[in-house]
């Protein structure tokens, strides 16, 4: 716009500002007296509709012709002319961000742009991994590489995760989706072992209530197997209370995972002080111990999704012969 043009477009909006003033009589300080005698005689209710129609009209087109002038400014053409040569999405992602700082250019070759970096120093291997540790303190977890990076025994082609290193079944190093690279070892663990227990405990009540173990009571004994026991006890009213005691549980071992995390108290992942006097005294045999119940909780867990899905499929109690 040419500085005649400017001055024109300031005389004129400074004019209606200074000459025009709200009609008499009408409906309030912005109303000019342009097509409101449309509103003459209509009723309250439809006065209403109608002037919160223009408010809500007036708001979108502000958030519209700022849009338009973004897309214009931004590139350069009318949005029309360039919907119509890129389509409806535009561009791909890389316009707005090429000219920010990385670690590698587009085309996949390295640049150098000193300190600023967006990309990790380390290749993760998984796309969990978002950050080296999740806060500062005592507990926090962050790995340390070697010059020579030591591989996993049971995934040989991946590195060995470090945080594992001092763990129960750590040595083995398995970490194939990278969960301890994004969440503590402590957490994963107390999921793993809380998930592993239950489904040995379901895994045998499964085989037992398909083989005809039941409660005493015509209300258990009507069910005719544990496939629809759950729906059977849903019906009989007992889920309710069960699940409220499995809440008040699960509200204590939420309590005892933060207690232990934050070192605040002397308490393994997993451990709700219970049947510790059974374990071996010596250290060795009780790692050992430990391992056998973390892997049989792991076969566990396949076994029982198994089961629940030969049941479901084929219809049949336990073999499923």
């Amino acid at each position: 716009i040419p500085v005649e043009g400017w001055v024109q477009l300031v005389a004129l909006v400074g004019a209606h500002e200074v000459l025009v003033k709200p009609r008499e009589g009408g409906l309030g300080a912005y109303d000019f007296g342009l097509g409101t005698e449309l509103l003459d005689g209509i009723d309250a209710e439809e006065l209403e509709r109608k002037q919160t129609s223009e408010r809500n009209n007036g708001r979108l087109a502000m958030i519209a012709i700022m849009g338009l002038m973004v897309q214009d400014g931004m590139f350069g053409e009318p949005p029309l002319a360039y919907m119509s040569k890129n389509g409806w999405w535009g561009e791909p992602v890389q316009f707005f961000v090429q000219h920010i700082n990385n670690c590698q250019s587009f085309d996949g070759s390295a640049i150098q742009n000193g300190s600023i970096c967006a990309l990790p120093s380390r290749i993760g291997r998984t796309q969990l991994c978002a950050v080296q540790k999740l806060s500062e303190g005592p507990y926090v977890e962050t790995e340390t590489y070697p010059k020579e990076m030591e591989m996993s025994p049971a995934v040989p082609f991946l590195r060995y995760p470090q945080v594992l290193k001092g763990w129960v079944g750590g040595e083995k190093g398995f970490d194939p989706l990278g969960v301890t690279d994004a969440l503590p070892v402590y957490w994963v663990r107390e999921a793993e072992l809380k998930h592993g227990r239950v489904c040995m405990l379901a895994t045998v009540g499964w085989i037992a209530g398909d083989l005809g173990f039941r409660f005493p009571g015509d209300k258990f004994q009507a069910v005719a197997n544990s496939l629809e026991a759950h729906d059977k006890m849903v019906e009989a009213g007992y889920m309710l209370p069960f699940l409220g005691a499995i809440g008040t549980f699960e509200l204590y071992s939420l309590w005892l995972l933060f207690k232990g995390w934050e070192q605040e108290v002397n308490r393994d992942a997993g451990a709700f002080f219970l049947g510790k006097q059974f374990l071996p005294k010596e250290p060795e045999k009780e790692k050992e111990m430990r391992l056998k119940e973390l892997e049989n909780g792991r076969l566990a867990m396949f076994a029982f999704s198994g089961i629940v899905t030969q049941a479901a499929i084929t219809g049949k109690t336990w073999p499923f012969m």
